[in-house]
C-alpha cells in the first residue's frame, strides 16, 4: 500500500483522489459518480484493480468526496445538512461490508497548535465518548442505542516522541475495537477544495502524506481492523498558486491555507463531529 500512497501524478500533491489525474475519464478499474444533493455535490470514486491503482494512484478501495459552499460561510441549517450527509455516507460505507461497529475507536490525527493541522483533533474534542458509560451504568447505556465509543488524540512525533499509528495500534490492542475512523487535514492541489471538501475513504491514511512527510500508514494492514479516513483539505502546495513563482518557492515546499483557516477548522470540525455522533453515537 506505501507505494501507492507515495506515487505524485501532479507537481504538486494532493489527497484528494478526486484530483489524482482525471478520475472521470475511462480508466479500467476505476468508476467515477457524480450526484448533487441540494447544495452538496457527492463525487464518488471506487477502484477495483491493479491497473485502477496505477491510474490514480490510490489503493483499491472507495473514495467518496463532499463538496460544498466554504464550510465557514455555511450557516446553522447547512452545518446541520452537511452533518447529515457524513453520517448517513457514513452508514453507507459500513452497509457494503459485513462489519458492525459497535465498537469504533475516533482518531483525531494532526498537531492541535498548529491551526491547518488541527482538524483532527478538533474534531475529536467534539465526539461524544460513550465507551465509559457500559462500564459505569450499561442499563444507561442500552438506553441510548449507540455504539461503544472511545477517542483519541494520539499528537505528533515532534511533540511525542512516537509514531501516531503505534499509539492507535496500542489502544486498539487494548480496547479492541471494530474499527477505526480516523479525522485528519490532508492537502489539495487546488484553492477551490480548501474548505469546501470532505473525503471519506475506506482504505486509511498515511499522516502528513500530502505535504510530502508520510508516516507510518493507519490501515488494516497496521492495525488489523478497517480504517475509515476522513479528510479536509486545509492545505496547498505555493507552486499551485501561480505559474511564475521565485526559485526558492519552487525548490523548496511551502505551504499555505486560507486566510480564514480557523473558521474553516470550525466548521468542518462540527460538521464531521455531528456526523458521527448521529450515525453511531449521542447526538
Amino acid at each position: 500500500m506505501n507505494e501507492y500512497f507515495g506515487k505524485r501524478e501532479d507537481a504538486f500533491g494532493t489527497d484528494l483522489a478526486c484530483e489524482r489525474r482525471r478520475a472521470d475519464i475511462n480508466v479500467p478499474g476505476v468508476f467515477y459518480k457524480r450526484e448533487r444533493r441540494g447544495i452538496f455535490v457527492w463525487e464518488r470514486i471506487d477502484i477495483t484493480s491493479h491497473e485502477g491503482e496505477e491510474a490514480i494512484g490510490r489503493p483499491m478501495g472507495s473514495y467518496d468526496t463532499l463538496s460544498c459552499e466554504r464550510m465557514d460561510t455555511l450557516d446553522v441549517s447547512d452545518i446541520e445538512d452537511a452533518s447529515n450527509e457524513i453520517a448517513s455516507e457514513l452508514c453507507r460505507v459500513f452497509d457494503k461490508t459485513s462489519v458492525i461497529p459497535s465498537k469504533i475507536l475516533v482518531v483525531g490525527l494532526g498537531n492541535s497548535d498548529l491551526t491547518p493541522d488541527s482538524v483532527g483533533p478538533s474534531t475529536a474534542c467534539m465526539v461524544n465518548a460513550t465507551m465509559h458509560l457500559r462500564k459505569y451504568d450499561n442499563a444507561l447505556f442500552e438506553s441510548f442505542e449507540c455504539s461503544e465509543i472511545a477517542v483519541l488524540t494520539p499528537g505528533v512525533m515532534a511533540k511525542t516522541g512516537m509514531e501516531s499509528t503505534d499509539t492507535v495500534s496500542a489502544v486498539c490492542d487494548l480496547i479492541e475495537p471494530d474499527v477505526v475512523i480516523a479525522i485528519d487535514s490532508i492537502a489539495s492541489r487546488s484553492p477551490t477544495r480548501l474548505g469546501t471538501t470532505i473525503q471519506i475513504s475506506n482504505t486509511g491514511i498515511f499522516p502528513g502524506s500530502g505535504i510530502g512527510s508520510r508516516r507510518k500508514a493507519l490501515s488494516e494492514r497496521n492495525l488489523g481492523i478497517p480504517v475509515i479516513a476522513i479528510g479536509v483539505p486545509t492545505v496547498i502546495n505555493a507552486t499551485a498558486l501561480c505559474d511564475t513563482c521565485s526559485e526558492d518557492i519552487k525548490d523548496g515546499e511551502m505551504f499555505v491555507s486560507p486566510r480564514d483557516i480557523d473558521a474553516i477548522v470550525s466548521a468542518s470540525s462540527k460538521i464531521i463531529s455531528q456526523g458521527i455522533n448521529q450515525a453511531f453515537g449521542i447526538f
